[in-house]
């Protein structure tokens, strides 16, 4: 039932090229922007690279914010209470938005990844790259779980604006638009906290040769299941609701 409900919202979602255009345009272009300026503070391919990961993780998380609107937007529109006569769980339902909101952050990913290597000259050995690509793609998991969460919770101007300040606020934050080293003392330790720190962490310690950290990793599982566990309850309180 999963795979035919995932089948389903992807159908749907490609019915909607605008979508899909608008959450690859803006993160490639910040992307040449911040490195034409030089806002990492990182000599030549080492802040391309820097920038290049910053990017396609803030590409990647517009994406999926923007996934928790559309959710909004469809219970608004009764399809929420469509699938209700679908024997769905709860799991079931936020895994397969999920799925759909990570397919979505594909363009974004790899098209500031080929930027970074055609552009910029960002050279990696073929393992890094893959790694990075598949790090970018299934690190965003998190980020996707809550924005869906938001969609289920909220109305569609109200997950519109909590989405736009998880997008912004935490990208910020986290380090994705330049490096955490550069905050007060204070705020550097808050954003080693976050979900997006450690999530662009993941493929910066690939990029300058190391595996990514344990510590890292259990704290943005952490994140995850904590997410996963408001999402079900926006989930079940959306039922109440529509």
């Amino acid at each position: 039932m999963i795979v035919d409900y995932v089948r389903l919202e992807m159908v749907r979602l490609l019915r909607d090229p605008g979508y899909l255009v608008l959450s690859l345009v803006s993160p490639l272009t910040m992307y040449l922007v911040f490195t034409s300026l030089d806002l990492t503070g990182r000599p030549g391919p080492q802040g391309a690279a820097y920038s290049m990961v910053g990017m396609a993780g803030f590409g990647a998380v517009g994406a999926v914010m923007g996934n928790g609107v559309s959710i909004a937007e469809d219970k608004r529109l009764g399809w929420i209470r469509q699938l209700r006569l679908l024997p769905l769980r709860p799991f079931e339902a936020v895994a397969g938005r999920t799925l759909c909101a990570m397919a979505v952050t594909v363009p974004p990913i790899v098209s500031v990844c080929l930027a970074g290597a055609l552009v910029n000259g960002v050279s990696l050995s073929v393992g890094q790259w893959a790694s990075v690509l598949v790090l970018l793609w299934v690190g965003i998991a998190p980020m996707a779980v809550l924005g869906i969460g938001l969609g289920y919770l909220l109305t569609g101007q109200q997950a519109q604006m909590a989405g736009l300040v998880c997008y912004m606020g935490l990208s910020l934050l986290g380090g994705l638009w330049a490096p955490i080293t550069r905050f007060p003392g204070w705020l550097e330790r808050v954003a080693t906290a976050t979900p997006l720190n450690r999530y662009g962490e993941l493929s910066w310690r690939v990029i300058g040769g190391d595996a990514p950290a344990p510590a890292g990793c259990l704290i943005l599982v952490g994140w995850a299941a904590l997410f996963a566990v408001f999402a079900a309850y926006a989930y079940r309180r959306s039922a109440r609701t529509v």
